[in-house]
């Protein structure tokens, strides 16, 4: 008995001192980020791990007004919030229809839409460019909105189907009965129980638009157009890059995620452990 209580001890020892290591390799990126927005580039180079000689915002002030952050930062908004107003739209109902209805075709089609999980941004890039030329929509917002949103559609719809798959279908045909049309019980009765799927929907779509490059690389091309992402890329000049600027800007640029998950931190663990006992 002894011999296995010491054994339960030294592996909670073991799992303590690994998930220790993991928060410090995840979070010392985080923390040396937030010094060096405080440093000059001189300190930067000089004691990169030091703290600070003052701390001042002169880092925060100059990205923000000299640095064009504020555009920038309304940039990366516009598409975000509307990204994830489309794939809210569209996520919820197909996700409700593939896992509460029944149709001929269901299980193909929704695996066909699992084909898009599979296929990278990388390898369609080109013609997603060209394809927005021809509709007018490249250096636009409205473009890179609605091309984060289609890339981002596969997982959500598989996220959601797995959330109301969580839901008994009797509460669907108790509606029924009393009377409930089928939009009408999907939006009374369904959705407000899918409450933690669609936070964790809502979390991750935010982060992989509010933080994505590549598409905004492509698809814009005036500065003003720009997205966060870019606005830190374009503080890397030809002979001298301003480490300083670089560092206050992504800590700008983190907050609003790093907010968003404090807030609905519950929701989004819930909505992202659904399913799991089945």
């Amino acid at each position: 008995m002894e011999s296995l209580v010491k054994r339960w001890k030294s592996s909670q020892f073991t799992l303590w001192v690994v998930l220790l290591l993991l928060l410090l390799l995840i979070t010392a990126p985080i923390f040396y980020a937030m010094l060096a927005s405080f440093k000059t580039n001189m300190e930067i180079f000089n004691s990169p791990f030091s703290l600070p000689k003052s701390w001042n915002f002169d880092n925060y002030i100059n990205a923000w007004n000299l640095g064009n952050f504020k555009q920038y930062f309304l940039n990366s908004a516009f598409i975000t919030v509307g990204g994830m107003i489309i794939v809210a739209l569209v996520a919820c109902p197909a996700g409700y229809a593939f896992a509460q209805l029944s149709f001929k075709g269901s299980n193909l089609l929704f695996y066909l839409i699992l084909l898009g999980m599979s296929l990278p941004v990388q390898a369609i890039i080109i013609p997603i460019f060209f394809q927005l030329k021809t509709m007018g929509l490249v250096n636009t917002l409205t473009g890179v909105t609605l091309v984060s949103s289609g890339l981002a559609l596969p997982f959500s719809i598989f996220l959601m189907r797995n959330t109301f798959k969580d839901i008994p279908k009797e509460l669907r045909e108790s509606a029924a009965i009393d009377g409930a049309g089928e939009w009408r019980t999907f939006w009374s009765v369904i959705l407000p129980l899918a409450k933690p799927g669609v936070v964790a929907l809502l979390i991750f779509t935010f982060m992989n638009i509010w933080n994505d490059f590549l598409l905004p690389l492509v698809l814009l091309i005036n500065q003003e157009k720009f997205t966060i992402s870019l606005g830190l890329y374009s503080f890397q000049g030809e002979q001298t890059t301003n480490f300083g600027l670089i560092f206050g800007g992504t800590v700008i640029s983190m907050i609003p995620s790093i907010i968003i998950y404090i807030i609905f931190q519950r929701s989004f663990v819930e909505g992202m452990t659904g399913g799991a006992n089945k």
